[in-house]
């Protein structure tokens, strides 16, 4: 290493341990982007935490993180994060470059009704748990997804008049996300248990197309209302009694 290689790394070591004793605070009001707000901030960059948050229009509470320090003097962001949910939690390590964020050993739950913000699940009621070891983010964009979702305790409104109030249930679901190196996403669901039968497919690529495709089978205690649902959205059934549902789009 030459002499002007020890230079450099002298002069990010000096501004790694300034940024140490640098107030949160004030880091927070010069340099947040405006989609993050932060109150009741404490701590340094390195070590903090807020009361309060939001990050886009997802509310948080109890925000805390920990910044690694070495991975700053290349010019990358790495650091342990954790906060609270509406109705939940959420906890991962991140890395975050010039365009991409990169999430690792995330684990969150809560509610469907604390994503309707941010997700379209407008309708629906539920509890959802995800267990990813790596959430990919490239210009704030999904990329790539390796891990498990599920949801438990789906409820929606019927796509035919009941003649009653309320929501039907649509059961348990897994949804299994398959590593494709950066191209999109690729998962498998099925249900695990509730009054339908199901077994499919997802594939969502870069341009943000996707690709929904199913096998659906009521089960002999299924609601009418499902099942009358189930005869308007999908194909005529096989030989087994499975309905097949395709949803093509761009997201």
């Amino acid at each position: 290493m030459n002499k002007y290689s020890w230079l450099a790394l002298g002069a990010g070591a000096y501004v790694a341990f300034a940024l140490s004793l640098f107030p949160a605070a004030a880091a927070y009001r010069w340099f947040a982007p405006s989609s993050l707000r932060l109150v009741g901030i404490q701590g340094t960059v390195w070590s903090g935490r807020a009361e309060l948050g939001s990050a886009g229009a997802m509310t948080l509470r109890d925000v805390r993180w920990e910044i690694a320090a070495l991975p700053l003097v290349i010019g990358r962001l790495s650091g342990q994060l954790q906060a609270r949910l509406a109705d939940g939690l959420v906890s991962t390590t991140l890395s975050a470059g010039a365009d991409r964020v990169t999430f690792s050993e995330l684990r969150a739950s809560t509610s469907l009704q604390a994503l309707r913000s941010v997700l379209p699940v407008e309708g629906m009621e539920g509890l959802a748990s995800a267990a990813f070891s790596k959430l990919e983010l490239t210009d704030g964009w999904p990329t790539d997804i390796v891990g498990e979702l599920r949801l438990a305790q789906l409820q929606v409104e019927p796509l035919v008049a009941t003649g009653q109030p309320g929501l039907i249930s649509l059961g348990d679901y897994e949804v299994v996300f398959t590593e494709t190196s950066g191209q999109g996403l690729a998962a498998n669901f099925r249900d695990t248990g509730g009054p339908l039968e199901v077994s499919g497919t997802l594939l969502v690529d870069r341009a943000r197309a996707y690709t929904l495709d199913g096998l659906i089978k009521p089960r002999a205690d299924a609601q009418p209302a499902l099942v009358e649902g189930l005869a308007i959205m999908t194909a005529e059934p096989d030989a087994a009694g499975r309905r097949r549902l395709t949803l093509t789009g761009t997201l």
